[in-house]
């Protein structure tokens, strides 16, 4: 398998896995990249350095910014639990872009470029937000759903495959943006300047005069012209390749693992230059045949048994359905559980959910944290579950919405037979 997706070729995967990890992911880096930047300090600068944009040095804009990167910050953290994602994402991708426009009026470099990606990708998933299920938005959504409904899903699951739009029209774009990368590389200057290498060696002693630092791994290339030109041109070739296999849905992991090396060796000989691209070409990886392999087989299997009229129970167990690629949890409410199940010693259905694994049964709260430990990516929560405090908070809150489930949590068996 690919260690990178083709999402141009083929924009569907068999499970929402990844389309999760990249918000989470992007949302992520987005907010600490954007909230450790110096705001106060752009302001600062007396005068504009980029022409085409100098209508956004304005006093008002600087003054607002220390204060709209909280506002942005929460707008981020709501996009990375997947709420109100159209909302949450779309402003937040408006107002990182605004943000980087005004810094981009004293200084454009990178790391800059590499943002106004990421926010392109945010406001990606904003356009495309019903793609992504594994969200607080497919849980709220729930509501609009039947409990037989809800009931079918969690017993039968789902063939539907899954679009991945945002992150297909997001590998087109990046594929562009390498490809005008080598573009400018190429048209920067007479033929026989790059031809020589001559470009490269120049950026590495600006480098070192501007820091002050003399790298290693920058000598040979400046020692050696061959090792310049070989450096220039296969740094073009490299961006250019992304796009050619994009648009003829050919495998990119190549592509985009030169890409990466080719970021890190920017980093051995310039410094922390495009830092940010290694995490943008990171979003096309993969993630879903990882946790394939990190989430428990089906060999692997325990039985969930819960209360089918409950519509708390129902939605509360919804996400673990998706998150289930293997097949590992089978889910069983108590009309069709197995008598072995039902009729056990200790076992009381009508009190509280079930889960049984290895013979052993666990029930109410500690049914939960086995269900959380099943999946290995959890393990932290798992263990967090566990410590005494956690404990006797979640035991006291599974207690009381048991104990109050037929009144608020229970749907009406008569009013769906009627």
């Amino acid at each position: 398998m690919s260690a990178f997706v083709n999402y141009f070729g083929d924009e569907t995967r068999s499970t929402p896995i990844n389309l999760a990890v990249v918000r989470v992911l992007l949302g992520s880096w987005a907010l600490w990249r954007m909230v450790s930047l110096d705001w106060n300090f752009y302001g600062e600068w007396p005068r504009h350095f980029n022409p085409p944009i100098a209508y956004l040095h304005q006093d008002v804009f600087f003054t607002l910014l220390p204060y709209l990167r909280w506002v942005l910050a929460g707008l981020l953290v709501l996009f990375i639990v997947g709420y109100k994602t159209r909302w949450s994402g779309g402003l937040a991708s408006l107002l990182m872009m605004h943000m980087l426009a005004v810094k981009s009026t004293i200084y454009l470099a990178g790391t800059i470029e590499s943002l106004f990606a990421c926010a392109y990708m945010i406001l990606l998933f904003a356009l495309f937000c019903e793609d992504d299920v594994l969200s607080a938005d497919t849980v709220i959504e729930t509501k609009e759903k039947s409990i037989d409904q809800l009931n079918a899903f969690l017993k039968e699951g789902s063939d539907e495959t899954h679009r991945a739009r945002a992150l297909k029209w997001g590998l087109l774009a990046v594929g562009f943006l390498y490809l005008g990368s080598a573009w400018g590389k190429f048209m920067n200057g007479p033929i026989d300047i790059w031809l020589s290498g001559a470009e490269l060696q120049r950026d590495i002693l600006r480098s070192q005069e501007m820091t002050g630092m003399t790298r290693p791994l920058a000598q040979p290339i400046l020692e050696y012209d061959a090792l310049a030109w070989l450096g220039f041109l296969g740094t073009g070739l490299v961006q250019a390749s992304l796009i050619v296999a994009v648009l003829l849905g050919l495998p990119i992991t190549l592509s985009a693992l030169g890409l990466i090396g080719f970021h890190l060796s920017v980093v051995a000989t310039l410094g922390l230059y495009f830092i940010d691209m290694i995490l943008v070409l990171s979003l096309f990886a993969a993630w879903d045949v990882a946790y394939r392999w990190l989430a428990a087989d089906a060999e692997d299997r325990v039985t969930l048994v819960y209360d089918e009229r409950c519509y708390f129970c129902a939605r509360s167990l919804y996400l673990f359905k998706y998150l289930d690629v293997n097949d590992s949890v089978r889910f069983r409410s108590q009309s069709d559980a197995p008598p072995e199940l039902v009729n056990r010693e200790g076992v009381d259905l009508d009190k509280e959910m079930y889960l049984f694994r290895d013979g052993e049964a666990y029930g109410g709260y500690e049914a939960f944290r086995q269900l959380f430990k099943q999946f290995r990516v959890f393990a932290p929560i798992v263990l967090l579950m566990a410590l005494p405090p956690v404990r006797m908070v979640g035991n006291r809150v599974y207690a009381y919405i048991a104990r109050n489930r037929s009144r608020h949590f229970v749907c009406s068996i008569d009013a769906e037979q009627s």
